[in-house]
């Protein structure tokens, strides 16, 4: 039991209610615009999104560690169990065990390919890539390129792939209408990079806030991740794209309005999961706003 739970732990499973987030608040929005939910497809969706989620965070411990950026005494050693520096496992065994978990998820999107077409596998790839781009070859990460990534994955990728298996058809209403999610999503790597600066700049990795330095960065998370959410899910409703009742998240502006606040003080150890903490409030009251306008046409 304890090598089970140190290989499940290994994936950074708290992390995972991002992704649930997000697939959910996309079945969402295929059943406000359509009318159709598939439950059996939502429920693949999400095991294999989150497989391939659980890929990207293993193999981000693998890469990391062989670049050189995840030493002991590094930041992210000091809240949880990294498998490597604990000695838990050998670097190939983490990385075939990433690989392993990255296959799984692709297993899944050949099985709803059965019933869709190859644009499922196809989606699928265009997130393997993001998966092993990350902090592997090209190292999205060490090029100022995370957030971008992240917002791509968790935000229009993710949620015109779920689109595409709950719908049979692909549009870019779920790729306009992820927009807040993806945003928020990305602001949890800027969290946790803002708290990391000095740490990346003496390991030579360059990401965003490296570049920008603490200021610049806490200005980017304020204006252009946490508000800029905000400001996109009202817009999206003026448009006519998601519902009024969408509109619920507005209700935890205070949380978004503390978060920012206490970052201005001081960015503290647990940045990315309080950032988190606020997308998983703000998808949640996103997911029951779209449900709700869906059945009331509100």
């Amino acid at each position: 039991m304890p090598q089970l739970k140190g290989w499940f732990m290994a994936t950074r499973p708290w992390s995972f209610v991002m992704t649930v987030i997000s697939v959910t608040a996309a079945t969402a929005y295929a059943y406000y615009v359509t009318g159709v939910f598939n439950l059996a497809f939502y429920v693949a969706t999400v095991l294999g999104v989150t497989l391939l989620h659980a890929s990207a965070n293993v193999l981000n411990d693998y890469y990391d560690t062989m670049k050189g950026v995840d030493v002991p005494g590094a930041p992210t050693t000091t809240y949880r169990p990294h498998p490597l520096i604990t000695g838990f496992t050998t670097p190939k065994g983490l990385r075939n065990y990433g690989l392993g978990l990255l296959a799984g998820g692709l297993l899944f999107a050949l099985a709803l390919a059965v019933y869709r077409t190859l644009i499922v596998v196809i989606l699928a790839l265009a997130g393997v890539l993001f998966v092993i781009g990350y902090s592997g070859p090209p190292g999205l990460k060490y090029r100022a390129l995370g957030e971008l990534a992240v917002f791509l994955s968790w935000g229009p990728l993710m949620w015109l792939g779920t689109f595409y298996v709950q719908t049979g058809f692909l549009d870019c209403k779920p790729v306009l209408a992820s927009i807040p999610v993806g945003l928020l999503v990305a602001a949890v790597l800027t969290a946790n990079n803002l708290r990391d600066i000095e740490f990346d700049k003496s390991r030579g990795a360059v990401t965003l806030e490296v570049i920008l330095g603490r200021e610049k960065g806490l200005k980017f998370f304020e204006y252009f991740e946490i508000y800029a959410a905000y400001l996109a899910l009202a817009l999206l409703v003026l448009a006519g794209l998601l519902p009024l009742l969408a509109l619920l998240p507005l209700l935890i502006i205070p949380q978004a309005v503390r978060l920012v606040r206490t970052f201005q003080r001081e960015i503290p150890p647990a940045a990315d999961p309080m950032t988190a903490q606020l997308v998983q409030n703000f998808g949640t009251l996103l997911v029951i706003g779209i449900i709700l306008g869906a059945l009331t046409g509100i």
